[in-house]
């Protein structure tokens, strides 16, 4: 079980000897010792609960997720529709749509008829609400599960 611990172990022992060559094969795999993290993660109770919420919420947050992909396909659309001379492809239209929904606006693609850009202010606005959703129903979660925890305590005690 202790599997992390070994994986992030290895890149170490290279420095025992120099002279072993199956050990300089491990210098190349440092990068392991990332795995050091997941150690960490195991003995924390609040990536339990946040497993455990992500786990109960996952009909919701699937949801979202379609909402999100059917608002990004439908606003791509549209604005594909309404300003052929900025995107030249839909894949254009699709990343457009997709960095407004996140309300990130790199600003490389951009509408430059009036239309284009009311579509654009709107699909923003709805961007923020979608964006929300998932962190409104990971929190709700996450404090129902800290409620429960509560609860058990106290009935255990």
């Amino acid at each position: 079980m202790a599997i992390i611990d070994l994986i992030s172990i290895l890149p170490s022992l290279s420095i025992i000897n120099n002279g072993f060559k199956v050990l300089r094969v491990l210098r190349m795999i440092r990068a392991l010792r990332v795995f050091r993290v997941f150690k960490a993660m195991r003995y924390s109770k609040s990536f339990e609960i946040i497993g455990n919420v992500l786990n109960e919420s996952k009909e919701s947050l699937v949801a979202v997720s379609i909402l999100a992909g059917g608002y990004i396909i439908i606003s791509a659309l549209v604005i594909f529709n309404v300003e052929p001379e900025s995107f030249d492809t839909f894949f254009d239209a699709i990343y457009w749509a997709t960095v407004s929904l996140t309300t990130v606006g790199y600003g490389d693609i951009y509408p430059v008829t009036v239309f284009g850009r009311l579509i654009t202010m709107l699909s923003s606005i709805f961007g923020i609400a979608i964006v929300a959703l998932p962190a409104g129903i990971i929190t709700a979660g996450y404090m129902s599960e800290i409620e429960k925890k509560r609860d058990n305590e106290e009935n255990d005690a």
